[in-house]
């Protein structure tokens, strides 16, 4: 729609909104988009409100809107604030000459400046006299109250979601460039809504220069902006795992030069106790104390064959006999339980 407009050599809807920026220094930009303009002044009581101007999508084809913030009772503002004017009522009639054929012949072609007059119709008939006190019905200087200059003489005027609304070139530019600091628009319509004709031709014809505007836009995205952090914690952690690398690599070389100079010493001293141990074992082990056990065993019976004998030869008592030989008999017994005991556990 705007393209069409410019190709044919009509004001864009941003033209509107710069006009009505020059013309009321006070007016803010309520939307990115230019659309929506609010113009503050004071009623008769001292109330301050604001005339907001709403133009459409299709503006200036459809009538701009324009209500009073603060309700109000007038003859010309209807119970849900809209202001009803003769010159909205009749806007785009004093052009009828001009017809978009697309548009099936709508009137077309109002300018700016026929805007500001009717907003300027819309405050004498609210205000009356007390629109001029306000310097709502005279020309006023793009630079007045409210505008910030800059350098190449544009005008810069800062919205209510607190973004700096630069008015390049007055209307000769005809462009209106959001800025929140450092970053542009996070809207990409924004961004090439609020670029010229020229700019946009350009853009269509060459890839290169397309490929730029769009690398500048997604730099200053929240996106963008949280994939840059996340790559700089990667380099802090890539830096600290090399820190921390060398630091293991300087461990290690302490350990081996630790355990190159006391290695030897340490061997020695663990085949002492090894030869220590075997030797132990050798003399207290489980295969000796086996082999003590059954000699034992063996020799208590042996013992007890040799009581048998004597008593049966009659060189030994009964008296005596009988005492000693169930003395040798328990004797043996106990050790051979010991010896079975043995055996079990070295088979278990």
């Amino acid at each position: 729609m705007q393209a069409a407009e410019q190709q044919q050599g009509l004001p864009r809807r941003r033209d509107y909104t710069d006009e009505l920026l020059k013309a009321f220094p006070g007016s803010q930009v309520v939307n990115p988009e230019g659309s929506v303009v609010d113009i503050p002044f004071q009623l008769p009581s001292g109330r301050v409100t604001a005339l907001r101007i709403s133009l459409p999508a299709h503006f200036p084809h459809e009538r701009p809107v324009l209500c009073v913030l603060v309700p109000l009772q007038h003859r010309a503002v209807d119970p849900t604030g809209r202001l009803h004017v003769r010159g909205v009522d009749q806007w785009g009639a004093r052009s009828s000459d001009h017809l978009l054929p697309q548009r099936g012949g709508i009137p077309a072609g109002v300018t700016p400046r026929d805007l500001v007059g009717v907003v300027r119709e819309a405050f004498e008939v609210l205000l009356g006299e007390a629109a001029a006190k306000q310097g709502l019905l005279g020309e006023s200087a793009a630079t007045g109250s409210g505008g910030v200059d800059s350098a190449d003489g544009s005008v810069g005027r800062k919205g209510r979601d607190g973004h700096v609304i630069s008015l390049a070139g007055g209307m000769g530019g005809g462009q209106v460039v959001y800025g929140g600091g450092s970053s542009g628009p996070t809207d990409p319509a924004a961004l090439l809504e609020g670029m010229p004709a020229a700019k946009l031709l350009q853009l269509l014809e060459d890839e290169e220069e397309l490929k730029k505007v769009a690398g500048s836009w997604l730099k200053d995205t929240p996106a963008a902006r949280a994939l840059e952090d996340v790559r700089r914690q990667n380099c802090t952690a890539a830096e600290d795992n090399l820190a921390l690398a060398r630091s293991i690599e300087e461990a290690r070389g302490h350990v081996a030069i630790v355990r190159s100079g006391e290695y030897a010493a340490m061997r020695a001293l663990f085949e002492g106790l090894y030869s220590r141990q075997e030797a132990v074992v050798a003399k207290m082990g489980t295969a000796k104390l086996l082999a003590r056990l059954r000699e034992e065993a063996d020799k208590s019976d042996a013992a007890a064959d040799e009581l048998l004998e004597r008593f049966q030869e009659g060189s030994l008592p009964i008296e005596a006999f009988v005492e000693q030989y169930v003395a040798a008999r328990e004797a043996f017994h106990i050790t051979d339980l010991k010896r079975q005991a043995a055996e079990h556990s070295m088979l278990h």
